[in-house]
């Protein structure tokens, strides 16, 4: 079988929960394309925008950028909160809090990188803009900045639920 690692957990509670973990994909998968394009569309088209202008989306990559950040950063504090109850346990059983938040983020990461491959997937048949205008620096920038993102959020928010006595987040959590 093997040593058990944080990466190996992770995905084992990915797997436990696989319905919610299949819409988090899902909709990961949505707003990752979503920066991928804010991405492309910052890099490209930099013309000033009119709020009134029903082609806003297309000619306001900060607003895109911002729009699909919050979504994610909000899909990251929903999944970190729904483990409250998992927190307790851990911290409830011995677990480190160093070990409780690197597991809280690399599940995470494993459901957001999931997203991304999808998203990468899907911009080959949905392309987000003129093929010879885009670059992989559009795709390495957005995975690093989504990476960092998802990471940082989830890292503060798992590390504040760690700090909650471990027995009222067992409560809550059940």
């Amino acid at each position: 079988m093997g040593r058990i690692t944080y990466l190996r957990f992770a995905f084992s509670l990915f797997l436990r929960d696989w319905i919610t973990s299949v819409l988090h994909v899902v909709f990961s998968t949505f707003f990752a394309y979503g920066f991928l394009f804010g991405f492309f569309s910052l890099r490209t088209e930099k013309r000033p925008t009119d709020v009134y202008s029903i082609d806003l989306f297309l000619n306001s990559p900060y607003l895109v950028l911002s729009l699909c950040g919050l979504a994610l950063i909000f899909m990251s504090i929903v999944r970190v909160m729904t483990r409250s109850g998992d927190n307790g346990i851990m911290m409830a059983v011995g677990g480190n809090r160093q070990g409780v938040v690197l597991l809280q983020t690399v599940e995470l990461w494993i459901i957001h990188g999931i997203g991304f491959l999808f998203s990468l997937i899907l911009s080959v048949f949905i392309p987000i803009g003129k093929s010879e205008l885009v670059s992989p620096l559009d795709y390495i920038g957005s995975l690093g900045s989504e990476a960092i993102l998802i990471g940082g959020v989830s890292a503060f928010i798992a590390y504040l639920y760690t700090l909650v006595d471990p027995y009222r987040s067992i409560r809550r959590g059940k």
